[in-house]
C-alpha cells in the first residue's frame, strides 16, 4: 500500500505534540499516514484522531515506560530507537513509500545501549546499504551537506573529490524533482574566502576538477565560493542550491533563516525520508507551545516527493 510512516521521535520531547498538531492540516490525507508510537502516547494525544493507521510498539522493554514530558531518561531514548526499528521493518516490506521522523535525542539512544547510533541519516544508510546525504529544504533556500556529524578537524580529510561529486549529483537529482526551471548550484569553499587562491588554504583546489566536470555536462554550477557571502547571494535569487562542505557551514545560516519552516531530507535512500529541522525541545515539552510548522512542511514535502498529494 502507498503509505507514509510517521515516527513520533523521543516521546518525552515535543515529537508527539508536533505530530498531532500538524495532522490538522492534512484532513484530506490522513488515510495516507501510519503512525508508529507507544500505547500511552496514543491515549494522551491521538485516540480521538481517526484516519491514520496506528502501529504500536509493544516491546517488553517499554512496559515500564511512562510519559514524562521533558524528562531526559534512557527509556525514552530506547523507545525512539524501537520506533525506528519498526519503521525499518515496514519500509523493507514495501508497505510504505517513505517515512517522516519526529526529533530524537542521539545522546539518550546511545545511553540506552545503542552505542553505534549517530543520527537518522546514518542509521537509514546502514540499514538499507545506501550512501546517504543530508539536505535542508525551504522554498527559498536549499542546502546539501558534503559531510555531516564529524569533527571540524576531520572535514578536509573526509571530503574527497568523490564525496563532493556524489553530493553534487544527489543535489542535482533533488533539484530536478522540485524545481521546474533551470537551477543554479553554488559550491562553498572550506576555508575563509574559499582559500584566496591558496593563500589561506589549498583544500579548494581539489574541488575545481569536479565542478568543471559538471559544467562540461551543461549544469549551471559555480565555485568554490566564499561561504560568508554565498547564502546572501542565494537569498537574492542567484543560486537555487548550496553545497556546503561541513555541517555548521550550511546549517547555521539555514536555521537562522528557516528554523520553523525548514525540512531535513535524507537523499540516497530507496524511499522518501523527511524530518523537522529542530530537536526534541525538552524544555517546552508538555506545555502545548511547540511550533509544528517544520513538521507540517516535512509532511507536505514527503507527500509531494512520494506522489501521494
Amino acid at each position: 500500500m502507498d503509505k507514509l510512516i510517521i515516527t513520533i521521535g523521543n516521546p518525552n520531547g515535543v515529537g508527539p505534540e508536533i505530530v498531532f498538531k500538524s495532522l490538522k492540516f492534512f484532513f484530506q490525507d490522513l488515510k495516507n499516514f501510519s503512525i508508529i508510537l507507544e500505547k500511552e502516547i496514543y491515549n494522551i494525544f491521538f485516540k480521538d484522531l481517526k484516519g491514520p493507521d496506528y502501529i504500536f510498539v509493544n516491546s517488553e522493554e517499554l512496559k515500564s515506560f511512562n510519559y514524562q514530558p521533558g524528562e531526559k531518561n534512557e527509556l525514552s531514548g530506547l523507545a525512539s530507537y524501537l520506533f525506528l526499528e519498526e519503521a525499518t521493518k515496514i519500509l523493507r516490506s514495501g508497505y510504505a513509500k517513505g517515512v517522516v521522523t519526529a526529533p530524537i535525542s542521539k545522546e539518550l539512544i546511545v545511553k540506552a545501549g545503542i552505542k553505534d547510533f549517530i543520527d537518522h541519516t546514518t542509521y537509514f544508510g546502514k540499514k538499507f546499504n545506501s550512501q546517504t546525504f543530508m539536505l535542508f529544504y525551504s522554498e527559498k533556500l536549499k542546502v546539501i551537506l558534503s559531510t555531516i556529524h564529524i569533527p571540524l578537524k576531520e572535514v578536509s580529510k573526509k571530503l574527497t573529490p568523490r564525496i563532493l561529486e556524489d553530493t553534487i549529483r544527489e543535489g542535482i537529482n533533488f533539484c530536478k524533482k522540485v524545481i521546474d526551471n533551470d537551477f543554479r548550484i553554488a559550491v562553498c569553499g572550506v576555508n575563509p574566502h574559499a582559500g584566496e587562491n591558496g593563500l589561506i588554504g589549498k583544500e579548494e583546489k581539489k574541488f575545481i576538477p569536479v565542478i568543471e566536470n559538471f559544467k562540461n555536462k551543461g549544469y549551471k554550477i559555480f565555485g568554490p565560493l566564499p561561504a560568508d557571502t554565498v547564502f546572501y547571494r542565494a537569498l537574492k535569487g542567484e543560486f537555487d542550491l548550496i553545497v556546503a562542505t561541513y555541517h555548521d557551514q550550511g546549517l547555521a545560516p539555514f536555521k537562522m533563516l528557516y528554523f520553523n519552516q525548514g525540512v531535513n531530507v535524507t537523499l540516497g535512500l530507496p524511499f522518501v525520508r523527511t524530518s523537522p529541522d529542530h530537536g526534541c525541545a525538552f524544555d517546552i515539552s508538555g506545555k502545548n507551545i511547540a511550533d509544528e510548522s517544520s513538521m507540517v512542511y516535512a509532511l507536505k514535502l514527503a507527500l509531494k516527493l512520494s506522489n501521494l498529494s
